[in-house]
């Protein structure tokens, strides 16, 4: 049976979002992602601006969220991140989620977390509309 180990913390820093409503009977929103921060096992990383979390808003208001972005380890080793999964409001304006995430990385010291079966959690605190906070963990056999 795999145990989860967490890999590691993001805070992720958002701008305002873009939203509409689409003629398919849900809603669209770009979040940009305008920097941040990571910390995982003997590396920490900052958040490159210009990503961005593309979501579909559901007639209840949980998101179906896809984030790519791009990480900067501190020797200068650039990650990509693609998380994709579900926020779901809760009753405080919080919103919590589920996601699974795959990282790109070039050859290297830090290729091993390409390899990495990824699952997160994620949260958006109420009355923050600035920050992300994602938990990533890896699946061991």
């Amino acid at each position: 049976m795999p145990r989860l180990r967490r890999v590691c913390a993001i805070r992720a820093d958002i701008a305002e979002p873009t939203e509409f409503d689409t003629t398919r009977g849900h809603g669209r929103a770009l979040f940009p992602i305008t920097g941040g921060e990571a910390a995982g096992a003997g590396w920490t990383a900052r958040l490159l601006p210009g990503g961005a979390d593309f979501a579909r808003r559901l007639p209840d208001g949980t998101y179906e969220v896809e984030a790519r972005y791009l990480m900067a380890l501190t020797d200068g080793t650039l990650v990509m991140v693609h998380n994709a999964g579900r926020m779901v409001p809760q009753a405080d304006g919080s919103y919590h989620g589920r996601t699974r995430a795959q990282l790109e990385v070039s050859e290297g010291p830090w290729a091993g977390l390409a390899d990495m079966m990824l699952f997160g959690t994620a949260f958006a605190p109420a009355g923050d509309p600035d920050h992300v906070f994602i938990e990533l963990w890896h699946a061991e056999p």
